[in-house]
């Protein structure tokens, strides 16, 4: 009687040795990656000229940024709004012109419209404020030479900007230029041509082990022949143990 060895046998080798058929997985996840990469340097890219603009416009045209942390000019400039200011003459204002002025006694900047305008002797201008959120003006007339107009705000950016200013801020502000970095020097078209020719190795690899190793028929009587004593054992039709 003549047995044939396991048409599988032959193929168990192939998977011992650890290695992949081809897959299409791979470049759709490839894809994926490069949309995502392309949206977020989109996005930073937006937001860095976004930047060097207020910076230029700050050195050309005087432009000031500022962060309001209170509600007194709501909904005007809403709480947490990046306010940009340029100075002007105080003797140029006019009421109804919302403008940025220091504090007397150096209690720091405070954004309010003008009420009233009074020259005074000195050259100065005194200016009568209030917030479009209060129902009275200023405690006291601010005598000033010159002002800071409002120009435009953006609301929200502030909040930002004063977290950045925290130590949380720039480890966060860290994490997200070194993740930029990574995403900028991974290269989706790159991994799709090492994805590729990592799949034709492997595929080479296993036609010429496929070629290497041709299924085999034996006698059930070679004993000797390891590939075959333990299923000629097993064989219940055979009379010999």
């Amino acid at each position: 009687m003549r047995h044939a060895i396991d048409k599988t046998a032959s193929l168990a080798p192939a998977a011992a040795t650890g290695h992949r058929a081809p897959t299409r997985s791979a470049p759709v996840m490839i894809r994926i990656f490069a949309v995502v990469r392309s949206a977020l340097l989109t996005l930073f890219a937006v937001v860095g000229v976004a930047c060097l603009l207020v910076f230029a416009g700050s050195l050309v045209f005087g432009v000031k940024p500022l962060v309001v942390i209170s509600g007194s000019m709501e909904p005007t400039i809403p709480v947490g709004s990046v306010v940009l200011i340029r100075s002007v003459p105080a003797a140029d204002l006019a009421v109804g012109d919302i403008v940025t002025v220091e504090r007397p006694r150096g209690l720091g900047l405070i954004t309010h419209r003008v009420v009233s305008t009074n020259p005074t002797e000195n050259g100065s201008t005194e200016l009568v404020l209030r917030g479009d959120a209060n129902t009275v003006d200023d405690p006291e007339p601010y005598d000033v030479t010159t002002a800071g107009e409002y120009v435009w705000n953006v609301p929200g950016l502030g909040h930002l900007a004063l977290f950045l200013q925290t130590r949380g801020g720039l480890v966060v502000a860290g994490a997200v230029a070194l993740m930029l970095l990574a995403v900028f020097m991974l290269d989706p078209a790159r991994m799709g041509r090492r994805d590729d020719e990592q799949d034709e190795g492997q595929s080479e690899m296993l036609a010429v082990f496929t070629d290497s190793n041709p299924t085999e028929e034996v006698h059930a009587g070679d004993r000797d022949d390891p590939r075959t004593t333990a299923r000629v054992l097993q064989d219940p039709q055979d009379g010999r143990h």
